[in-house]
């Protein structure tokens, strides 16, 4: 990899919300500080784990601007860039650099599912023109599932080719193995991040730089021992958790099962509260979640 310290793993954090589902920044901050004590390199705000694409960029500014003034290491963070227009992006980029995160995480522009390739890339580079051309890396961000438009190899070639080294890696989350060992193979030059715990200890293998995902939230430990022997036999038993533990949360409403386990790690209801049009997990629900965790030998207070 070239960029060596864009590696490890990464928590995408939940975006705790008040009750008028403005973003709280002391729990914000206080959940950054303990998971990059637990193991984690970076925080990922405002991505899919962090609602991102319910929060507008005034808000995800006035938030990075908080959590700087608490004192955090923002060369620690990589907020999400999640808007199909171009200057809220070329806001968001602008105010990362001012604030000296480390890098965004630029999702490409969604609603439009007919957008061609050259399309996307006149987004980012519109987006850079208006915020100055910010000098900061960009990660990628693949995730068709919900951006409806996929970063094929073709077209991170066509952002190399425009942007230079300006694209510094790229977050795969189709979920896929072999999708992310062939871009880690194709672009060895990049940081290349799976967000699943199961695509992990491969990636890793095949020269890939890590996660950035909802689990390191809970499981950042265990993550990082996964990270440092990704197939040795000591840590079998962590992989063969995390893979089930993902899945569980992933059955169970995916960001919604995080922020619940939040709530009863940190005996906090209020970070169980989703923004609309997404609602938190109901009791049953819960109950369900709390009980496929268990299967695996987790137990919320534990994890405290």
């Amino acid at each position: 990899m070239k960029y060596s310290d864009l590696s490890g793993i990464v928590s995408a954090l939940p975006t705790p919300v008040s009750e008028t589902f403005e973003i709280d920044t002391m729990r914000l901050a206080r959940h950054c500080e303990q998971v990059l004590k637990n193991g984690c390199s970076f925080v990922s705000t405002f991505g899919t784990t962090g609602e991102g694409a319910s929060l507008s960029s005034s808000q995800k500014i006035a938030a990075l601007r908080a959590l700087k003034a608490e004192g955090l290491d923002m060369t620690r963070h990589i907020p999400a860039v999640m808007t199909p227009t171009a200057d809220e992006a070329g806001r968001l980029i602008a105010e990362a650099r001012a604030l000296n995160c480390r890098a965004v995480l630029v999702l490409p522009p969604f609603y439009y599912d007919t957008a061609f390739d050259e399309g996307i890339v006149a987004f980012i580079e519109d987006a850079l023109r208006r915020a100055g051309r910010a000098d900061i890396d960009i990660l990628l961000y693949n995730i068709p599932r919900f951006s409806r438009t996929a970063y094929t190899p073709e077209l991170i070639d066509m952002c190399i080719d425009r942007f230079g080294s300006a694209i510094a890696g790229l977050k795969d989350s189709t979920g896929v193995l072999e999708n992310g060992k062939m871009l880690a193979q194709r672009f060895p030059g990049l940081s290349i991040f799976t967000g699943d715990d199961r695509v992990l200890p491969g990636l890793l293998e095949s020269g890939g730089a890590g996660l950035i995902g909802g689990m390191p939230n809970v499981f950042a430990r265990e993550l990082r021992e996964t990270l440092e022997a990704p197939t040795a036999a000591g840590t079998a038993q962590l992989r063969d958790d995390a893979n089930r533990r993902i899945a569980t949360v992933a059955d169970n409403g995916d960001m919604l099962a995080i922020k619940a386990i939040l709530a009863a790690i940190y005996d906090d209801p209020q970070w169980a509260r989703a923004i609309p049009p997404l609602t938190g997990l109901n009791d049953i629900q819960k109950t369900r979640l709390f009980r496929e965790l268990a299967v695996t030998g987790f137990a919320p207070k534990r994890a405290a």
